[in-house]
């Protein structure tokens, strides 16, 4: 604290009573940075320096992007009238604006943003703004050092010099480390830096998710009657919560998900008799589960992971989707057209784990839940089913589903077919199983 008072208070007396008028601070950061560019703008400008070209900023979702794989259409929006030929250079600079920042996902952009005003105020702070870019190795490893004062994790520091690097590829400057291993030999420097052990999370194994499904299909506890669990009285609003909760982390682990991909599911995301319809009558009574977009999904194809059927019925996770659907009000709307269209979100139907409101405890179906409140929800119905939530997080349910199944022999190139997980690139163009009885054996390595 003392340290980031002072470097604050040196920043601020180097841009002078004007140039801290505008200084605002990112309070998220190690290192101390600008919230804006319009310091970094205010210090230029009193040396006379044009770095205008330098401060793009590229966070922002494109409109390709928000569209949501339905480009077709937005291209004909954003594209020049056609009755008219644009210039060379209006082309490129429509592609520079709206094809060029999907080489990163829009968060890896939004991180990348942060560092890069990270780097411009220590610049600032050193008096090095004219020097800073091309960034010789020196500079590199003179920001690396005082970073490290700020006890700067080594995963940031990391990062950091990734955005450094993207920063000199995007303007077409040479980048530093460019001599032979120079990368390589500088991570392995930092490596040192990896800082104490982290707080160790389990995976939800076979025996967490019997658990999570039992306390899901638990009847209400007696009180007094009721118009159905949306009667609103705290025994149903606690049930409604408690199923939710235990079925968001059986669920995620049965299919390998990310808190973000389960925080994206709609009631319409859940394909009842999909395997049925296609003729597998083995596997009457599954159902396949909808994930727009996954991670690895390069080819946006989506996926849909399994959900089998069980020997024993109160493991039966489908139709507690369905009856926890029921009961909290949850329905498919008739003009819902996720079928035809599985790669855009529905505006008519509800999330699959509607998240709480905070004044009423009620669910909210109207919005989408956050990768954070789907988190919680899982821990929180880790909790209900007895377990010590010091253990676990969101991420325990991808590493519960990926654990299981591996151990249970599951080969890693079907896997990745159920959990979108470090997919081979060129094989997957040309997979395509003749029977999900593959797909099946992920959820039937829990043995429910």
């Amino acid at each position: 604290m003392v340290r980031t008072k002072a470097f604050r208070a040196q920043v601020l007396l180097r841009l002078g009573s004007r140039g801290a008028a505008s200084a605002t601070w990112n309070s998220r950061t190690q290192l101390p940075s600008f919230l804006t560019f319009a310091p970094v703008r205010r210090a230029a400008a009193a040396l006379g320096l044009r770095i205008e070209h330098w401060l793009y900023a590229d966070a922002d979702e494109t409109d390709l992007e928000a569209c949501q794989a339905n480009w077709r259409p937005a291209v004909r929006q954003l594209a020049h009238e056609p009755s008219s030929v644009p210039s060379v250079a209006a082309s490129v600079a429509a592609f520079n604006r709206h094809v060029l920042p999907m080489e990163r996902a829009h968060r890896t952009r939004g991180k990348y943003l942060t560092h890069r005003r990270t780097v411009l105020t220590w610049a600032v702070w050193k008096g090095v703004l004219p020097q800073l870019l091309p960034m010789s190795d020196d500079l590199l490893r003179a920001f690396l050092w005082d970073a490290l004062a700020f006890e700067t994790s080594l995963a940031v520091l990391r990062q950091a010099i990734n955005a450094i690097l993207a920063w000199h590829e995007r303007l077409h400057l040479a980048p530093p480390l460019s001599g032979k291993r120079s990368h390589k030999r500088l991570l392995h420097s930092l490596s040192r830096f990896q800082g104490v052990p982290r707080r160790h999370i389990f995976p939800i194994y076979a025996g967490a998710v019997k658990r999570l499904l039992a306390e899901a299909g638990r009847p209400p506890p007696a009180h007094p009657a009721c118009p159905g669990l949306r009667g609103g009285c705290r025994v149903c609003t606690e049930t409604l919560h408690a199923r939710r909760d235990c079925l968001a982390g059986a669920t995620a682990t049965l299919i390998c998900s990310r808190c973000a991909e389960m925080a994206d599911l709609q009631v319409c995301d859940l394909w009842l008799r999909f395997d049925e319809q296609a003729g597998y009558e083995r596997f009457k009574g599954g159902a396949a589960v909808n994930v727009k977009v996954r991670k690895n999904d390069q080819f946006r194809q989506g996926h849909q992971p399994r959900l089998g059927v069980p020997r024993r019925p109160e493991y039966d996770v489908v139709k507690l989707l369905q009856r926890f659907m029921r009961d909290a009000g949850l329905a498919v709307h008739p003009a819902c057209a996720k079928r035809t269209h599985p790669e855009k979100r529905c505006s008519l139907c509800p999330p699959l784990f509607p998240r709480s409101s905070r004044c009423s405890r009620a669910l909210v179906s109207d919005r989408p839940p956050t990768s954070g409140d789907l988190s919680g929800m899982i821990v929180a119905g880790l909790h209900r089913a007895g377990y010590d939530t010091a253990l676990f997080s969101g991420i325990s349910a991808r590493r519960g589903g990926l654990s299981t199944a591996i151990e249970a022999g599951v080969p890693e190139h079907i896997l990745w077919m159920q959990s979108g997980h470090a997919q081979d690139v060129a094989a997957r163009r040309y997979v395509q199983l003749g029977s999900p009885a593959l797909l099946y054996n992920t959820w039937a390595a829990f043995r429910l």
